[in-house]
């Protein structure tokens, strides 16, 4: 009965699906059918005999798909010599030529074809075994088999069978980019169906993981080969252990380790990972294509370096600008299509800097000092324009007398704050987020922030008069303040506190788990020390602020809120050129004063001088209505 149900399930699978589309042009079709002709050919011919009918018919019908299909696609049949290749190569199969001959003629238009096309040959990201192993079981185990020793019950049958994965020619010489295209494009003529519903990501993850069903029984206590992510993705076992220097047992257990585990060498270690992304930059800037080459150097930073930038605050004063500099430049010169030795010149200087600071982080541990001022720093920094907008906020209800609205000021930055301490608790959750995520949630918190300080700073200046004051004091005390109104005071607040809260817990994170015990005491030390020294700075800011005429008061707190709502243009702007959704052009003069929001590229100089003029025509505008 189990039997039975398993080959009704797999028979109803199977004709869920239609089998590869033979007759819809489609690029990836002809590198897949191209891997096979190379592959299997000399199974077919041997010394200008065909030793299998089958096979034979099989090679003549996947080299007229590559033809028919590349027809079809636009970056193929525009290129004269890459035709009149697949033409050489269909001769060549019909005259029963040499197996040698055909493979490297098959290869060579296999490579042709991902450069013209501009086929994407490897994941946006480091796949996921458990998850490929959750795919297979759904998937390919009625086929397949459990283990993938091809032993499936609604494999029995099928000509040819379903693959073997634990079998050595097969996995010595096949890539997990060959399985991609298997998995999605199936192979025409055989029981091997396109799966279609799968994302690209899916298909990567389970492509990893048949790739290490040979190597989950050995003993993986030899490292990890060191590759790109690009190189385990694309070259067969093989191709790595020629590349590596042959096919040695130690090599051999490396490469197994790499599959086994299924994770990139660097995974863990973001100056590694920020390595490997612009080698990738530079791959894909070679072959032609600049938008993934932008891409991985917009991910090398973000993944890479941006997570390391506490630690690296701490022990390389001006490091972190300088890199933050050279990345800069390097995507500007992507995008406008430089030449490559250019790019190439860039990328060096780059892995240089990336190597002085890898051998640093190797050789220090962060001492008791450093994590204390790190520590104190950070949050002294970051704490003090949220706090400045609070006693802004708190100061001028105070002069209206309302107390109410003073309460909900302190519940939205008591929220903030809580969200802020929960943050911390379940930091690797926040961490998690992705290098882009964090930049777009900053830059957008703080563009919000902007207009707050805008309609803010612009409404206490206009009201800074005692003739308006009265009349203003005047109506409200007749209508009294809503709930919106209230609604919207804690929200201001809230906003204030948690874009710094968000910040505080990402760097102090960082340097957190570089820490041992003694240096988290320290460091948390730090924090209190700056904490301390923000209350005693609050408590005499709203004292003295008591003091101040109501019109004085007014100006002061006008003016720096406008002052602020620039210092966060500029770093809004920062923080979406930092996700990639906006251009960076390096501005001649290399000027940057991250407390003033203040950076070196043109966007953000000319979005914090359009909101100066802004305001300056708001003023002007409001004195002549006086």
């Amino acid at each position: 009965m189990k039997k039975f149900l398993i080959l009704l399930f797999a028979t109803f699978t199977i004709a869920s699906y239609a089998t590869a589309d033979e007759s819809k042009p489609s690029p990836e079709l002809v590198v897949h059918l191209l891997d096979y002709l190379a592959k299997d050919y000399g199974g077919a011919v041997q010394n200008g005999k065909v030793v299998s009918e089958s096979e034979y018919k099989e090679q003549i019908e996947f080299a007229s798909i590559v033809g028919k299909n590349a027809q079809g696609v636009e970056a193929l049949k525009t290129d004269g010599t890459f035709f009149q290749e697949v033409k050489s190569l269909q001769e060549m199969i019909g005259n029963k030529k040499a197996a040698e001959e055909v493979a490297k003629l098959a290869r060579k238009l296999q490579l042709d074809a991902i450069r013209l096309a501009k086929i994407n040959v490897a994941p946006t990201g480091i796949p996921d075994l458990a998850n490929g192993a959750k795919l297979y079981q759904v998937s390919c185990v009625a086929c397949h088999g459990a283990t993938g020793r091809g032993d499936g019950l609604a494999g029995k049958g099928l000509d040819p069978a379903p693959a073997n994965f634990h079998d050595p020619d097969l996995i010595w010489n096949s890539a997990p980019y060959k399985f991609y295209n298997t998995i999605r494009l199936g192979v025409p003529g055989t029981g091997m169906i396109a799966f279609s519903q799968l994302s690209d990501k899916e298909i990567w993850d389970l492509s990893f993981y048949l790739k290490s069903l040979a190597f989950n029984d050995q003993n993986h206590a030899v490292a990890p080969a060191k590759l790109s992510l690009k190189d385990v993705a694309t070259l067969t076992d093989k191709e790595i252990a020629t590349l590596l220097g042959g096919e040695t047992d130690e090599i051999k257990a490396s490469i197994a380790s790499l599959r086994a585990i299924g994770s990139i060498s660097e995974n863990g270690n973001p100056l590694e990972v920020a390595e490997r992304l612009l080698r990738d930059s530079m791959s894909a800037a070679r072959s032609g294509d600049y938008t993934k080459a932008n891409d991985f150097a917009l991910r090398s930073y973000l993944e890479g370096i941006e997570p390391l930038e506490p630690k690296m605050r701490a022990n390389l004063p001006g490091f972190v600008e300088e890199i933050e500099s050279l990345m800069i430049a390097y995507r500007a010169s992507i995008q406008k299509h430089e030449p490559i030795a250019k790019i190439e010149s860039q990328k060096q200087e780059i892995l240089g800097k990336l190597g002085e600071v890898k051998k640093l982080f190797a050789e220090t541990k962060m001492s008791p000092s450093v994590a204390f001022g790190a520590a104190f720093s950070i949050f002294l920094r970051e704490g003090f324009e949220a706090i400045l907008i609070i006693i802004i906020l708190i100061s001028i209800l105070r002069a209206m007398n309302q107390p109410q609205a003073v309460r909900w000021v302190h519940y939205g930055w008591l929220t903030a704050l809580t969200v802020g301490i929960a943050a911390w608790f379940a930091s690797g959750l926040l961490l998690s987020l992705s290098g882009l995520s964090r930049e777009l949630l900053e830059g957008v918190i703080s563009l919000l922030a902007v207009a707050v300080l805008v309609y803010v700073g612009f409404w206490l200046h206009r009201y800074a008069e005692m003739k308006r004051w009265r009349a203003f004091l005047e109506a409200k005390l007749k209508a009294g303040l809503t709930k919106e109104n209230y609604l919207a005071l804690a929200l201001v607040a809230f906003m204030a506190v948690f874009r710094e809260a968000f910040e505080v817990v990402l760097f102090l994170r960082a340097i957190w788990i570089d820490l041992d015990s003694s240096g988290q005491n320290v460091a948390s030390l730090g924090i209190l020390t700056s904490l301390g020294v923000l209350i005693v700075l609050s408590y005499f800011a709203v004292k003295e602020s008591k003091k101040l005429p109501i019109g004085m008061l007014f100006q002061i707190c006008s003016w720096t809120m406008m002052a602020l709502a620039v210092i966060l243009m500029g770093k809004g702007i920062h923080s979406l050129q930092e996700a990639g959704f906006i251009g960076a052009s390096p501005a001649i003069i290399s000027l940057r004063i991250d407390l003033l929001g203040i950076y070196p590229s043109y966007q953000t100089i000319v979005a914090q001088l359009v909101l100066i003029i802004i305001f300056a025509v708001l003023l002007m505008k409001d004195r002549s209505t006086v």
